[in-house]
């Protein structure tokens, strides 16, 4: 064991760097203290190693790892030290991305570069959402556009939902801080045009885009095709993900280490014969890198592409140089590179996934091969990507839970199906685009990719449609600890064969039973009330495993709020949820309703104020309110009063205000 780890180091620094990182994510930490500590950390390596003996070693090991993990903090606060001047005035911008249609306005990215205020001109680099009023000059706007504007960005706030997705945290570590909408008449053109290395690739995709869209090979189909090869998702319409997803084949639609896998085997296929000569073994490496990194390039660039080139480019050249190079080692440097030039990849989910998937690859995937000898090749295929697929999931599974809820029951299924399919669509996609202009073999090739992804789309919402497709497993981040120690005691015994890591895992299992039953028992005696941050009020109730939601009117599957009550629902562990409207009547042994009175295991909860005749004889311990102001005469002293907007004269109200638009989610607990 110990000797596996020493063939390893790349793994000791890039464990070392990462736990600086995430220290100082979750630490206030100056960045001047910091280097200076570096310093002097770095002054008793300087003597320790001057009187350095066999005794001194495990002290050495310690502060060097004190040293790397300093650096790894420091990287984070240079890295993540981004002012955004609250200055207002005109502001000049590049539309980084292609405006995105949405229901209401057009979705885009800009990159802030200069304002001008009376009497200065301030320059920055700041990136900005930007929603557009729907309008004709929309479809002037280009990546590379330069437009300015006068309307100041404001803030991107989150709702405060319970268990929201954390989107405000999810863009500030993109380096984006704020949010802006432009009326039509509040932007104009300037008519420059701005090509960065970024741009260019965003510009050159979206021809490769038209392409595929001039072949006529169907909407949905071009576009299943465009996220396959070129990555992009941004015109998949909601089915085709849920049907992805559902089918546990979403990972197909994300180009990641796969694709980039498909591509460099398709290439060394073609040229691999170069590497039987030392010349010859030059030139692969450059070709096949060059290759990979031409492909990330017309994909936009994008950070799980980088993730899987950088991988792919690190083994390459290791292969190549040293035929017994560490794969793990190489893993390691790849990942410890990326974290050197953006720390903040370390809290991207595609970075965790890719890696912890790579690894399960690696270290599970061979022994599992191993328990089936098959000597026929077309077996042998299908059975080298079962076992691929189990050992990708196993070593996913804790953080998929942790992050999605959910577990694709047949994933093994859509994998025989989708991963084949990919290694026929990836190549077919791009012969595509390289014989678009010779239009016999384009018709041939547009055929051949239409009939394909309308067989695996069929297959996928097959499979999807079986019973139990996806069901809810949630872990907390207790539960992910110890569900994590559990595996990590499983390899460890299966490298070792010691008893005592088999012991270990059991011990864990212990635990997470007893923390999963601990929670269950407090879930079954306990009783919530929530209200949802909406300026209609939607409330949630409850008890044991019930829940209860009551809105003004009935919620749509496309309802933001419908997708909160589910996120609350799973993160709960709680089963399907009962939907009511406010106006209804309705009775259990838990909730009795009555024409916007809800009795809810002791507590009155006024969900319709205007409705007094029926309510008169009993005093609310709770109002939730969507009117403005419903009158301080209809408030009792002691009620909670829950509404969306507040009230200018805030003296008007009670202390037990809550507003919902200011404060987010209402929540109570007893």
């Amino acid at each position: 064991m110990e000797n596996t780890f020493k063939n390893i180091p790349f793994l000791r620094i890039t464990v070392a760097f990462a736990t600086g990182i995430y220290l100082a994510s979750v630490l206030a930490l100056n960045a001047t203290v910091l280097i200076y500590l570096a310093f002097g950390i770095t002054g008793c390596l300087v003597l320790i190693h001057k009187y350095y003996n066999y005794y001194l070693s495990p002290l050495f090991g310690i502060i060097a790892f004190m040293l790397i993990a300093l650096s790894g903090a420091i990287t984070y606060e240079q890295y993540n030290n981004v002012s955004t001047p609250q200055t207002n005035g005109l502001m000049a911008a590049t539309v980084l991305e292609t405006p995105q249609e949405k229901t209401n306005s057009y979705k885009s990215l800009l990159l802030l570069h200069s304002i001008k205020t009376e009497d200065t001109l301030i320059g920055t680099r700041e990136k900005i959402l930007v929603y557009f009023e729907k309008a004709e000059n929309i479809k002037q706007l280009k990546p590379g556009s330069q437009i300015i504007f006068e309307q100041s960005p404001e803030l991107i706030e989150n709702r405060g939902n319970p268990h929201e997705f954390d989107y405000k945290k999810y863009l500030e570590k993109k380096h984006i801080f704020r949010q802006v909408y432009l009326k039509t008449e509040n932007w104009n053109l300037t008519g420059y045009i701005n090509n960065a290395p970024l741009i260019w690739a965003e510009t050159i995709r979206n021809k490769l885009l038209k392409i595929y869209r001039d072949q006529e090979i169907g909407t949905q189909e071009t576009e299943i095709l465009s996220a396959l090869t070129l990555g992009y998702k941004r015109q998949l319409d909601r089915e085709t993900k849920r049907v992805f997803s559902s089918a546990g084949a979403m990972h197909v639609l994300a180009v990641s280490g796969l694709h980039v896998g498909i591509l460099f085997f398709t290439f060394s296929f073609c040229f691999g014969f170069l590497q039987k000569h030392r010349t010859g073994r030059f030139i692969y490496v450059l070709l096949s890198i060059g290759f990979l990194w031409c492909y990330a390039f017309i994909t936009g660039l994008s950070p799980s592409v980088l993730r899987a080139c950088t991988m792919f480019s690190l083994i390459i050249i290791a292969g190549n140089i040293n035929r017994r190079a560490n794969i793990y080692n190489t893993l390691a440097a790849s990942a410890c590179l990326l974290l050197l030039v953006n720390p903040n990849n370390l809290f991207e989910v595609g970075f965790q996934l890719s890696y912890t998937a790579v690894f399960g690859i690696v270290f599970l995937q061979p022994r599992i091969a191993g328990l089936w000898h098959i000597k026929n090749k077309v077996g042998l295929f299908f059975w080298n990507l079962i076992t691929v697929s189990i050992a990708a999931q196993i070593a996913t599974f804790p953080l998929s839970a942790y992050y999605f809820n959910q577990f694709p029951t047949y994933f093994l299924l859509s994998n025989i199906v989708v991963i084949p399919a990919a290694m026929l669509l990836i190549p077919l996609g791009l012969g595509l685009l390289a014989f678009s202009q010779i239009p016999l073999l384009a018709n041939l090739i547009s055929a051949a990719v239409k009939w394909i992804i309308k067989g695996v789309y069929f297959v996928l919402s097959s499979i999807e449609s079986f019973p139990i497709s996806t069901p809810d497993v949630v872990l907390h981040m207790p539960e992910l600890l110890l569900v994590s120690a559990i595996l990590f005691s499983i390899f460890l015994f299966l490298n070792s064969r010691r008893a005592l890591f088999l012991k270990s895992a059991i011990s864990f299992g212990v635990l997470l039973a007893s923390l999963i039953l601990f929670s269950g028992y407090k879930q079954i005696n306990q009783h919530e009330i929530i209200v949802l941050n909406s300026k209609e009020p939607v409330a949630c109730f409850i008890a044991a495993n019930k829940m209860y939601v009551i809105s003004e009117d009935t919620l749509s599957v496309d309802d933001y709020n419908f997708s909160s009550v589910q996120d609350i629902k799973r993160q709960k562990r709680l089963a399907d949820a009962i939907y009511l409207t406010a106006g209804a009547t309705y009775r259990d042994d838990f909730l009795l309703i009555d024409k916007g009175l809800a009795i809810f295991e002791g507590k009155n909860i006024l969900l319709k104020p205007h409705n007094i005749p029926a309510t008169n004889k009993i005093v609310p311990d709770i109002i939730v309110s969507s009117r403005t102001n419903i009158g301080k005469e209809l408030v009792p002293e002691d009620c909670c009063y829950i509404k969306y907007y507040p009230d200018r004269d805030m003296s008007s109200l009670n202390k037990n205000q809550h507003i919902l638009s200011v404060q987010g989610a209402f929540t109570t607990a007893w």
